[in-house]
This record gives structure tokens, C-alpha cells and sequence, in this order.
């Protein structure tokens, strides 16, 4: 069979994604996660707030494997009621689509979920793995990851807002692709919120045990300690990297360009933490 001309490609429709076809779109993203190092789980909800001005009667979104405990939904006062779901045929690549009806009035969703333990996008180092002798985790999201870690309409063409409420081991620092804290919380919890509307891709979280140095007014590194001196000298020059890109594209948008440096045998490069 011949390949399809340009003229006859619907570039609208995501092959990767389920979601792709929803009549109805997330816009805000409320998360509230434990991290839990011992089972190599997250668990807690996803509440998803709607844009439905089409009236569609189903939200899709994009999972693999997910253990979908419940889901409930929110009505314009934000009453709660809990609803039934579906799951498609599971994929090994794009996972399963996760269907919910929704009646007249329906404005957020609201999922409790579990992740696998072994989920693609969590990258789990244990102590030995890292330059000190704390366990360390890390996401990555990218391409179609992030369905891996957090049920979502996981296309680029699909964007939304999130704040996001993390529990960890107290002596832990969490961080999310997010406006960051720079010191540690006594309780282990931590909030976040990106005003930013991004798409699932850019959801990121990492946790371990982290210090923070500032570089400039709006730049900075994050780094285990044994890693941050040297970290700070190697990426002294963040700041007129910034303002060198802002004299090429116009006035940087994301308020602050902090960067994560990975334990030495993460596969990935820098993490960047946009806030």
C-alpha cells in the first residue's frame, strides 16, 4: 500500500495517544503524591479540571500500568461523587485508554491511582548509585512517559497548568518541573504550582538528598552536596547564558532557570527546573 500523501494526513489526531480523540481537554492539574522508596511506588490523586465546551459527554486519558483504585467527580461546588471507568486493551508501548463518563455539570475528575513499581518513567538509584548514601529518584517523561507515573492527556498539542502537593522522607528534597522550594521541609511535604501551561512531557519530579546554591537572582543549582561545588563552578556562567538567549528570543518567561544536576550513573542529562 502506497504511504499516505501530506494532503491526507490528519495532523490533528495523535497516533500516540489516546487522548488524542477526547472531545474534552484538561486545563489545571491538582496532584497530591506520596513517594514511597521501600515499594517503588507513588500513590495518591490526580484531580483533573475540564475544558468542555463542547458539552462531550467522555474524558480520555492516556495510562500503562496504572492501578486505577478509584474515581470520583466534581461538580461546580466541588461536591464529590464517585463514578464508574473504563480501561481499553492494554498496549505494551501506548498502554491503556481510561474512560470516564461525564454527566451534565461535571467540571474536574479526580483519580486515585498507583504506580507500578516498575513504571518506565521512574527512575529509582539506590544509595550506591548516587555520590552520597541516600536513595535518589527521578522521572523522565519524555516522549510518551509520562502516562507511566500520572494518568493524563499525554500529547504535545495538549496543555495545562498544575500545583501539586508531594509527601517524602523527611530528610529528603523534592523537586517538580515547578516553582521550587530551596530548603528542606521538616514534615517531608513539599507544594508546588507551574502558572505555565505545559504539556504532560514536561511533568518531572525528583527527590533525594539535595542541596541548593544560588548563582544569580534568578539561577541555580541544585546538587547532592558532595556534588554541588564542583556543579556551581561548572555552570557559573548560567546567568549570562540566560540574558545572552533573551538578547536572541525576547525576555525569559519562566521567572527562574535552576538546574538539577543527576547522580554520576543517571542515564540522562540535566534536568532543568523551570518555575
Amino acid at each position: 500500500m502506497a504511504s499516505p500523501t501530506p494532503a491526507s494526513v490528519d495532523i490533528s489526531i495523535d497516533p500516540h495517544s489516546y487522548a488524542g480523540t477526547s472531545a474534552v481537554r484538561v486545563r489545571h492539574l491538582a496532584l497530591d503524591l506520596a513517594v514511597d522508596f521501600d515499594s517503588h511506588t507513588l500513590a495518591g490523586s490526580a484531580t483533573w479540571h475540564l475544558a468542555n465546551s463542547g458539552a462531550g459527554s467522555e474524558v480520555v486519558f492516556d495510562s500503562r500500568d496504572l492501578s486505577i483504585d478509584s474515581i470520583e467527580l466534581l461538580d461546580g461546588l466541588g461536591q464529590a461523587s464517585p463514578t464508574y471507568f473504563s480501561l481499553g486493551t492494554a498496549d505494551p508501548v501506548l498502554g491503556q485508554a481510561l474512560r470516564v463518563t461525564l454527566p451534565v455539570g461535571t467540571t474536574a475528575v479526580r483519580i486515585h491511582y498507583r504506580t507500578a513499581p516498575t513504571a518506565a518513567a521512574l527512575q529509582w538509584l539506590a544509595p550506591a548509585q548516587t555520590s552520597g548514601t541516600q536513595p535518589f529518584l527521578f522521572t523522565q517523561s519524555q516522549a510518551i512517559l509520562a502516562r507511566t507515573w500520572l494518568p493524563c492527556q499525554d500529547s504535545p498539542g495538549i496543555r495545562f497548568t498544575y500545583e501539586a502537593r508531594v509527601h517524602v522522607p523527611a530528610h529528603l528534597l523534592a523537586l517538580m518541573s515547578a516553582a521550587n522550594p530551596q530548603q528542606r521541609s521538616a514534615s517531608g511535604e513539599y507544594q508546588f504550582r507551574m502558572d505555565q501551561p505545559i504539556p504532560a512531557y514536561l511533568m518531572a519530579l525528583a527527590v533525594g538528598d539535595l542541596e541548593f546554591a544560588p548563582l544569580s537572582g534568578r539561577t541555580g543549582i541544585y546538587a547532592e552536596p558532595a556534588t554541588l561545588p564542583l556543579a556551581t563552578h561548572e555552570f557559573a556562567d548560567l546567568e549570562q547564558m540566560v540574558v545572552a538567549a533573551e538578547q536572541l528570543y525576547g525576555p525569559y518567561r519562566w521567572e527562574r532557570y535552576d538546574l538539577l544536576v543527576l547522580p554520576p550513573v543517571s542515564p540522562s542529562e540535566g534536568w532543568k527546573t523551570p518555575g
